[in-house]
């Protein structure tokens, strides 16, 4: 029996390979553009499921990580929907425009649990053909954005995808036997003559009267009241076709404003945690490694221990008064005294008091090592984007951490505290605040400089480290004078590095980072047009008597054009207001409570220009239609 199904499907899928391949082909992509989001979102270490094995246990793993993360799986869920949706949407009208063939099957005494097996297996066909299409299209389209992302310096994984993959194919399957399974199934026990209406109910009664909306569109022409006959004719077809445009322009709003609020956050937060035209001056040694300790952020491959560089080496100390010169020059806008060390530290308990009136001991007793920071809070440079607090200056009780360090080593960070070990007796700190920080990749913390002193016994006032924040557009004209002072008064073996290049490394990488959302929002276009052009044609053949009888009556090709322009236009309308509600929930669900909030008028201009993209694939989607129509005689319609 199984065999005999095949074969039927097999023959009927490649003799009516007009009707089938452009399914396939919907199919395919939407499949393709998920497999390319999963395999995307895994070999940068978005995936929760999947366990990393970078070298640098610090890349890419803070605050910023988490905002991408909840992003790209947002996106991948509404793409997974989109998949599974178009997947039953397809299907389900493939089903539906076999019904005269079942009828004149059902008319030649064929069974209907024969009708059932044959055409759910054809079903299934299109969908493992289009599965397994969209699945090299996927493979080859990351490889090929892989290659693109390496040569801009973005070092990405790969690993085999055993939970989306697997997870959209079987629901596909299960989905396809419940909905196209259970209309062929009712189709199979219908009465034969009712089957001949194919898309258009049997007992569709164009005397009934309208509803507001279609009464007032049918008065304000004939193009209107055609099209709107059609649409209501149609309405099964309208309502599948409207969920389809509604996920892929809540999928293309979603990317939309999503990536223009994490490009515009991240952005912000790399120059609040690092900033701009900000010198480092120090031993060479101190800010070679001071500077890749930025670098970190963006690039796997640099790492900086505590075997890479003892920064308390005598040799690489200074005081602030042997180049107190720099306090005269006046492109300098601040000064910023730093002491950075790497100290082993070891996680304390807290308590962490809930919403309801309970509490609970949060901590894990996790060790590790990591570079600390002495600052003088009134000076430091950076403005950290940070959830809590700073501490007070000469303050010796608390201390602010990176979010790397208050993600991933800590379960509630504002509630807990540690203790550096080197520091006096094993000095213990409370976490007042936890700032979202480039340096380290945000392993890293942030103490009183004067505590730090005291604590590891230094006499003087012993910094190994200075940043100086120059005035915008300044750099050259007073970097020669600052590397004179440098030179006269603490030796040849120290010197300064601008930390713009690493502050550009950081945001480039982020700006890389954003340009897949680019890359699927084309793939979206080009399953929109598809999409269009298959609602166009769909029941065609039903619109063509029509069509041929107006331009019996004298009518224009251009009148025809605007019919069918009209009946995707209803569609897409209200799945475009669909979208920007839904959009805006999720948005604010997941990314608004970080990040910055883009203008209010940025979501309207996204479906503004939406509306406008979709207004031209669908008049690019007619052009096809309209060769069709052309073409179109009387004698087509005599096989029916």
């Amino acid at each position: 029996m199984l065999e005999i199904s095949l074969d039927f499907a097999l023959k009927d899928f490649f003799r009516k390979r007009e009707v089938t391949f452009p399914y396939v082909i919907i199919i395919a992509l939407v499949i393709a553009l998920t497999i390319f989001l999963t395999y995307f979102m895994s070999s940068m270490g978005l995936n929760r499921f999947l366990t990393y094995n970078y070298e640098n246990e610090f890349y890419f793993s803070g605050g910023i990580s988490i905002v991408f993360t909840d992003f790209t799986i947002l996106i991948l869920s509404l793409i997974v929907t989109l998949a599974f949706t178009i997947v039953i949407i397809v299907t389900s009208t493939l089903v539906i425009n076999k019904k005269r063939d079942i009828a004149i099957m059902k008319a030649l005494g064929t069974l209907p649990r024969r009708l059932y097996n044959f055409y759910l297996t054809e079903v299934y066909v299109v969908f493992i053909v289009g599965f397994l299409i969209g699945l090299i299209i996927g493979f080859v389209s990351y490889g090929i954005f892989a290659f693109i992302m390496s040569l801009l310096g973005i070092v990405s994984s790969f690993q085999i995808d055993l939970i989306y993959t697997p997870i959209l194919f079987f629901s596909c399957l299960g989905g396809i036997y419940f909905v196209p399974g259970v209309i062929l199934r009712k189709l199979g026990n219908q009465n034969t003559i009712k089957l001949f209406s194919k898309d258009i109910p049997y007992n569709y009664d164009a005397s009934r009267g309208y509803t507001f909306i279609p009464k007032w569109l049918s008065s304000i022409g004939f193009n209107f009241k055609i099209s709107v006959i059609n649409t209501l004719r149609r309405k099964g077809e309208f309502k599948r076709y409207l969920i389809v445009f509604s996920v892929i322009s809540l999928v293309i709003f979603t990317l939309g404003l999503g990536n223009i609020v994490l490009s515009n956050s991240s952005q912000e937060w790399i120059r609040k945690s690092q900033g701009e035209d900000i010198i480092a001056i120090g031993h060479r040694d101190v800010i070679q490694n001071y500077s890749l300790m930025y670098s970190m952020f963006s690039n796997p491959d640099i790492i900086i221990t505590e075997n890479s560089i003892d920064f308390l080496n005598p040799n690489y100390m200074f005081n602030l008064s042997d180049i107190e010169e720099l306090n005269s020059i006046t492109e300098v806008e601040s000064i910023d005294q730093r002491l950075i060390n790497f100290f082993n530290f070891s996680e304390l308990d807290g308590y962490h008091y809930l919403v309801d009136g309970g509490y609970l001991v949060a901590g894990q007793q996790r060790s590790g090592n990591i570079p600390i920071v002495g600052v003088n809070i009134s000076e430091m440079i950076q403005d950290f984007e940070i959830e809590g607090e700073y501490f007070a200056q000469e303050d010796s009780i608390n201390m602010i951490i990176g979010d790397g360090l208050g993600y991933n080593f800590f379960d509630y960070p504002l509630s807990q505290s540690l203790r550096v070990e080197e520091l006096g007796l094993g000095h213990t700190f409370h976490i007042s605040g936890v700032v979202l920080d480039s340096f380290y990749s945000g392993f890293a913390g942030y103490i009183d400089l004067e505590v730090m002193q005291e604590d590891l016994n230094f006499s003087g006032q012993n910094i190994n480290l200075l940043l100086l924040k120059i005035r915008p557009g300044e750099y050259d004209s007073v970097i020669e004078n600052i590397e004179l002072i440098i030179s006269g008064n603490l030796g040849d073996n120290f010197t300064y590095i601008n930390l713009n290049q690493t502050f550009n490394d950081n945001l480039q990488f982020l700006n890389n980072l954003t340009l897949y959302p680019s890359f699927l929002i084309i793939f979206m276009a080009i399953i929109s047009i598809l999409s269009l052009y298959n609602y166009q044609k769909g029941s065609i053949i039903e619109k063509a008597k029509d069509f041929l009888i107006m331009k019996a009556v004298g009518s224009k090709y251009k009148n025809i054009k605007k019919i069918l322009f009209l009946e995707a236009l209803y569609v897409i309308i209200p799945s475009l207001f669909l979208s920007l509600g839904i959009g805006m929930i999720l948005n604010s669900l997941v990314l608004f409570e970080r990040v910055s909030l883009p203008n209010i008028s940025t979501p309207f201009i996204i479906i503004g220009l939406l509306f406008i993209a979709f207004l031209f694939f669908n008049y690019l989607s007619l052009f096809p239609i309209l060769r069709k129509i052309k073409k179109f005689t009387i004698k087509d319609f005599d096989i029916y």
